[in-house]
């Protein structure tokens, strides 16, 4: 896989909210991934396009770093694929969140 080639990242997660430390730790969570600049494609599923596989893997590193340091209990899972494999996805039933009709479908890199 060339490094150059536009990647996304998925984060899908699901986290205790039992409590109010529980609660107060999943929006913490879901801030933090809006400030690294993913956008919600579905509730507790966010994505976001890298310039390359290499931006890619250091995203994926940014997210396990903050992740390991505060979050202890739920199930968070990263998948990585390419621009031409998010762009084949299949919606069912509903829509585009606003999000993705605001992505831009091609990166430009000048």
């Amino acid at each position: 896989m060339s490094s150059f080639r536009v990647m996304w990242l998925m984060i899908m997660f699901d986290l205790p909210t039992k409590s109010k430390k529980d609660k107060k730790r999943y929006h913490w969570f879901h801030k933090e991934l809006e400030k690294e600049g993913y956008m919600m494609l579905q509730y507790s599923v966010y994505g976001k396009i890298f310039a390359s596989s290499d931006s890619a893997k250091y995203g994926k590193k940014r997210i396990k770093d903050f992740v390991d340091r505060n979050i202890k209990h739920g199930n968070i899972r990263i998948l990585m694929f390419t621009d031409k494999q998010f762009s084949s996805m299949e919606i069912i039933i509903g829509e585009e969140s606003i999000e993705e009709k605001n992505e831009p479908k091609q990166l430009l890199l000048f």
